[in-house]
């Protein structure tokens, strides 16, 4: 699931006041302003407009306003409706994907498809007035706000509203496009209380007032059926103990007059209908809600509808409804922690003191925000709380501080962790995800959440460090975490690499949700293993599944480990994309342990394209975090020491590549690719004629290669090799890693290898063959964006007497499908205005799609992309922008 809750989409009827002079029929027919009015307003409801409204630090009643701007319209209205959620600010058209029903991740990467959305809007509004509902529109995408406003310009005359509902206190999180729509002209700017009573002071229509004395009951039947969400004659008949015969002709009533939608929205989605409760007075409310529960759950309907009910009430009095509650954390515990936090919130506030609820509760925040989790465990348990509330307890705890950098991701911490599960404490439902659940003998509705279900305890030989006799078995769902924090640990230390794989392997298995830090540790030590294309398998899922569940934190990590994997494959563009993303949502929830990364794999990536500045200001921006004693400290280090040899500072480079090394030794990590730094030391040894020392960091990788023998580490000790050796020695060794290398999924280092051969054999005399491996270099760097391995490569291809076109030649392997045809125009001299005119986009987009081709192709402005762009590229001519297209 996207980052935004689809709150389902009805045609909205209005109700036979609103069709007969209630106040809001003409409200968007009036020139309606805010105390402090900001734009100009709209003058007509035939004509498309965007409302926005701000509340004060009360939520706002979106229900009401949502029912007024469809009243407004006096006919059937489509309504969609989405709550955009803080994490979806950073995935671009998230809003727009659920807007229209699409989920997939690829589904906006090029402008056609928003282009597609406007259609499919267009035929909307030709068959009724339309209206989109944002609600929270703080948190909403750029690319969707983008879409908004491309949607204002091109319907103009049409009956479509796009409501943005946000708060005064909330606008700082928006994006500047939000800021920018408020500027426009079709949009209007009003407070919620202003909005609201508009118009107040007129009459009632005295139609609807012969509609409810000709039929008493009509109004508290359609109240019933609202609470209720269903017509069903017998439920409603109960609530409102009225004969089946009258309750059957008001529901038609009200269905005729469009008090009540058919069909009903489901429970616990937000609709107009709820305006029919808002006059009751609260004890009313309260009893109906309760009576409506307990009809439900004599009906035997689904514990989630009844669990609904029950939120609503102050005091949950009865026995049963607190059993029910715990049946319904446990019938969406798998899948929707977000379900499962509500119910479980509403049973600590009834009972603070319930060990149980508390370990339940930290247990569905963990994926989501695991500082809210650590809340949940800070008071320390009662000594009555038992050994089995201890020990999930305690692996809760070590498992929120390797979460949250409280305690470093080395071997020696995973150990610890390790340590913790020998003792069979991962039970709960952390590690029991996967495990079935089954309700206690006997009975018909009982807590069978998560604190109740208790697998095995974790087989001693699971978790020792030493030789393994067994893994556990697939279906010991506490084996699960443990196999995870062992693949992992082993993976950093370099060693029994069949082990590792299979370990992670049977931890991913499982195809029912499970703990995202189990499934991001099993992926890593897949990649580093060679399994690349499997590690971004599941990470890529993973994405999709903790969006889906709406578990922030989780999608964060993915992307972060994601994004620095995509990096080391070669994939820069998609790398950057996955990093932003993951940094965006770490900012804007406040987690700075989140945020180094990200940030190294976009200092990183800046480098591979030639961005010293760059990534140095990036990498900057770590500075006084606390990453000393974490595995990330290292990839810090060796981002800085490139930043120094790039700077013309060797021995500055060489001091922080030492460093590295020396850090990854003391914290235990052997593992010769988690950090290349031994390849980047040999080979600026030999650049600075220190041949000794280079030969001792060859041989280091050799040994640690050894240990770990996969395509990418055996490829790396054979280049470390070569640059140390002399003659054609050194061309074998050479060539040995490119094959190798070749098999691996490592693309960069395959680059590196290919140019150092060209360089060899180019200093053996055989230009022919340098030629071929200098022109393969070049031509791999240029497609993943390596720029600077492809300036090398251009320089010595050139030495070699071979054709050494720009750099950028190869752009179509570089840029998107949507990127390069604005650059192509922009290199003829058009301006972004003609070029978004040209191609149906907007000037904000254009100035989107122009930063990432200038950052792709190495160019600081539109001036040089001819030169990086294909020779036919960029050969529009600037009269072909003013026709259509």
């Amino acid at each position: 699931m996207s980052s935004i809750r689809s709150e389902h989409d009805y045609a909205w009827t209005p109700t036979a006041a609103q069709r007969h002079g209630l106040p809001d029929t003409d409200l968007l027919g009036r020139a309606w302003r805010t105390s402090r009015p900001l734009v100009r307003v709209p003058t007509g409801p035939s004509s498309a407009r965007c409302v926005v409204t701000l509340g004060s630090h009360a939520p706002a009643p979106v229900d009401k306003i949502v029912r007024r701007i469809c009243g407004s319209y006096g006919e059937t209205a489509t309504l969609r409706r989405f709550r955009c959620l803080p994490h979806g600010i950073g995935a671009e058209y998230s809003v727009l994907r659920g807007l229209f029903g699409e989920q997939s991740d690829a589904w906006a990467r090029a402008h056609r498809t928003p282009s597609e959305a406007l259609a499919h809007v267009h035929g909307l509004v030709e068959r009724a007035p339309l209206v989109l509902a944002l609600v929270d529109a703080q948190w909403c995408d750029a690319g969707t706000l983008r879409w908004i406003d491309q949607l204002m310009r091109r319907l103009p005359g049409r009956p479509l509203t796009v409501l943005l509902s946000s708060s005064h206190r909330a606008l700082g999180a928006a994006d500047a496009t939000f800021h920018e729509i408020t500027t426009r002209d079709y949009c209007t700017v009003a407070e919620v209380a202003d909005f609201l009573t508009a118009g107040a002071g007129q009459a009632a229509s005295p139609d609807y007032d012969d509609l409810v004395r000709h039929d008493p009951h009509l109004l508290h039947v359609a109240r019933a059926a609202a609470v209720l969400r269903s017509t069903d004659t017998d439920l409603v008949g109960a609530l409102t103990r009225l004969p089946a015969r009258l309750v059957g002709k008001a529901l038609k009533a009200a269905r005729s007059t469009g008090m009540i939608p058919e069909p009903m929205p489901p429970m616990g989605v937000s609709h107009p209908v709820d305006a029919l409760l808002a006059e009751l007075p609260e004890a009313e409310s309260e009893r109906m809600h309760a009576q409506a529960a307990a009809i439900l759950n004599d009906a035997a309907r689904p514990v989630g509808q009844v669990a609904d009910l029950l939120l609503a009430q102050s005091t949950l009095d009865r026995p049963w409804m607190v059993s029910l509650l715990k049946e319904a954390t446990a019938s969406v515990w798998p899948n929707s922690p977000a379900d499962a936090v509500r119910y479980l919130s509403r049973l600590r506030r009834l009972d603070p003191d319930d060990v149980s609820t508390r370990v339940d509760l930290a247990t569905a925040l963990l994926d989501t925000d695991p500082l809210a989790a650590l809340d949940q465990l800070g008071r320390p348990l009662p000594r009555t709380a038992g050994p089995a509330a201890e020990d999930r307890t305690v692996v809760l705890l070590g498992l929120i501080a390797l979460m949250t950098g409280e305690r470093p991701d080395t071997p020696h911490a995973l150990d610890e962790i390790l340590g913790d599960l020998r003792t069979g404490v991962g039970t709960g439902p952390l590690s029991a995800r996967c495990a079935p659940r089954a309700p206690r003998p006997g009975a018909v509705r009982t807590h069978t959440g998560p604190a109740e279900q208790a697998g095995p305890p974790v087989a001693d030989h699971a978790l020792r460090a030493g030789p393994r006799p067994a893994t556990p078995p697939a279906t010991a769902a506490p084996g699960r975490l443990a196999l995870a924090t062992r693949a992992l640990r082993d993976a950093l230390r370099g060693t029994t690499l069949q082990d590792t794989v299979d370990d992670a392997h049977q931890v991913l298995r499982c195809d029912q949700p499970r703990s995202a830090w189990a499934t991001v540790a099993a992926a890593r030590a897949l990649s580093l293993a060679d399994h690349t294309a499997s590690a971004l398998d599941h990470l890529g899922r993973a994405v999709a599944e903790s969006r889906h569940r709406e578990e922030v934190w989780a999608e964060c990590h993915a992307r972060s480990v994601q994004g620095w994997i995509l990096l080391r494959t070669g994939e820069l563009a998609e790398a950057v994309a996955q990093a932003q993303a993951a940094l965006r949502i770490a900012e804007a929830h406040g987690w700075e342990t989140q945020t180094a990364l990200p940030l190294t794999t976009l200092a990183m990536a800046m480098l591979a394209r030639s961005d010293t500045d760059g990534a140095e200001r990036t990498l900057r921006r770590l500075d006084g975090r606390r990453t000393d004693g974490s595995v990330g400290e290292h990839r810090r280090l060796m981002a800085a020491a490139l930043i120094q040899r790039r700077r013309g500072r060797p021995e500055e480079a060489l001091e922080l590549l030492d460093a590295c090394g020396t850090s990854l030794e003391s914290a235990g990590v052997g593992n010769p690719v988690f950090t290349t730094w031994w390849v980047a030391s040999t080979d600026l040894l030999m650049r600075l004629g220190r041949a000794d020392e280079a030969a001792d960091r060859a041989e280091r990788g050799r040994q640690l290669a050894e240990r770990w023998p996969t395509g990418r580490s055996i490829g790396l000790s054979l280049l470390a090799s070569g640059m140390v050796a002399t003659g054609s020695a050194r061309a074998e060794l050479l060539a040995e890693s490119v094959r190798t290398l070749a098999t691996s999924p490592d693309r960069p280092y395959h680059v590196l290898a290919e140019l150092h051969l060209g360089c060899a054999l180019l200093e053996l005399g055989d230009k022919k063959a340098a030629r071929a491996h200098l022109h393969a270099a070049r031509t791999r760097a240029t497609q993943h964006g390596l720029l600077v391995l492809a300036g090398h490569a251009r320089a010595a291809l050139a030495t070699a007497g071979g054709r050494a076109p720009a750099v950028g030649r190869l752009s179509q392997g570089v840029l998107t499908a949507a990127e390069r045809p604005v650059a192509e125009l922009a290199a003829t001299g058009a301006t972004n205005r003609e070029i978004a005119d040209a191609l149906c986009l907007t000037v904000r987009t254009v100035e989107y799609h122009l930063t990432n081709a200038y950052r792709k192709l190495g160019v600081t402005g539109r001036t040089d992309l001819a030169e990086r762009l294909d020779p036919d590229s960029a050969r529009t001519p600037p009269r072909a922008l003013g026709d259509p297209r």
